[in-house]
């Protein structure tokens, strides 16, 4: 007599690395899903690259690079500059608003008092973040929004005040999305397009639907496909269908172009790269010549969406210069201006010096005492 009808331990087959609905192994489930996040990968990276790279910083006090500096604002869009007299060394750190006596907001709705945060905070090393946490925490640091004349310049503007800087202007609350986070659904779309363009290639190589009878037959089809040169570079040139379902209901005997998807690709890029103010193609790009003016009206305004990350720099410079006189300044790179900033005869920045060291800057405090 045989056994009754009885229910798997799915749980448990989870655990074991079987797929429930196959009955085979995970890893051997489908590989593609995996192309998206190869690729969502290698443009995330770019997008740092793009965003790290757009400024070239001057004179920084600290042992930073302009691409540090860029990177922290990629990925938490706003740092607190200031000096930590107990350890005689400049920094840029992330902040939170100091709510104490002195503290809140002033009639605009800006923070008046902040105090410095851990960059790691909430990371892995646990213990050294909250050692950092309770140093930080001690430090209340009076916002600066203007330049200081030096006749109006008090000791106590060197050692207990901090000047804000963003990435781009703010909207309505006083805290800007990093960067990372603002691109992240046009990474994730661009991504898209070449999973499914590889998908649309495939197609053209044969690949049919297979009807089984039932379920049960689905594991069979699955490995059928898996024998196929890994079914045409691990994709799955037959799919199973159960129930009555005929092939030719499975697409309009129309599929889409390869080359649809990379125009569809290159439109959100150019997409990514207008978030920057960086020159591109624009949304749309027409497949034949394009006459420069064309092409210039095609790609917008993006130099306004760099003019005001430029201005938030400079001004922060500004500011900054006029309390510790460290002489620090910002331009576009020479690479997204195309134009020879410094005379060296090249359209590019060479690997100059950036660091004024711990010394110098330590002097100019002296200076300004």
């Amino acid at each position: 007599m045989g056994k009754g009808p009885c229910l798997p331990d799915i749980e448990r087959l989870i655990k074991m690395g079987i797929n429930p609905k196959t009955g085979l192994p995970i890893k051997l489930g489908n590989p593609r899903c995996k192309t998206k996040e190869g690729f969502k990968k290698a443009i995330r990276i770019i997008d740092e690259q793009d965003a790290v790279n757009r400024y070239k910083w001057y004179n920084l006090p600290m042992n930073l690079t302009s691409q540090e500096v860029e990177r922290m604002l990629y990925y938490r869009g706003q740092l607190a500059f200031f000096y930590f007299k107990d350890l005689e060394e400049f920094y840029f750190m992330p902040y939170a608003l100091e709510g104490g006596v002195g503290g809140g907001l002033d009639f605009y709705g800006r923070y008046r008092q902040i105090h410095p945060i851990p960059w790691n905070s909430g990371g892995s090393d646990g213990k050294q973040s909250k050692q950092q946490e309770a140093l930080l925490s001690t430090i209340k640091l009076n916002v600066k929004y203007g330049i200081i004349l030096p006749e109006d310049l008090e000791e106590d503007d060197l050692y207990n005040s901090a000047v804000l800087l963003r990435d781009y202007t703010k909207q309505l609350s006083e805290e800007i999305l990093p960067r990372v986070n603002v691109n992240e659904e046009i990474i994730d779309v661009e991504a898209e397009c070449m999973p499914y363009m590889r998908t649309a290639l495939l197609t053209g190589t044969g690949v049919r639907g297979v009807r089984v009878a039932d379920s049960d037959q689905e594991a069979s089809v699955y490995e059928g496909s898996r024998n196929m040169t890994i079914s045409a570079l691990e994709g799955n040139p037959y799919i199973p269908i159960t129930g009555k379902i005929e092939f030719q209901e499975l697409t309009d005997g129309n599929p889409t172009k390869a080359e649809d998807y990379l125009i569809a690709m290159q439109a959100l890029d150019n997409l990514r790269l207008s978030t920057y103010g960086i020159d591109n193609g624009g949304l749309f790009e027409k497949k034949a010549h394009m006459l420069e003016a064309e092409a210039e009206i095609n790609g917008g305004p993006v130099g306004l969406v760099l003019q005001d990350g430029l201005s938030i720099r400079q001004s922060f410079c500004n500011i900054v210069n006029s309390i510790w006189g460290l002489g620090i300044w910002c331009e576009p790179s020479e690479t997204i201006s195309q134009a020879d900033m410094n005379g060296d005869g090249v359209v590019y920045d060479r690997d100059e010096t950036e660091q004024t060291g711990t010394d110098t800057s330590e002097s100019e405090v002296s200076e300004n005492e």
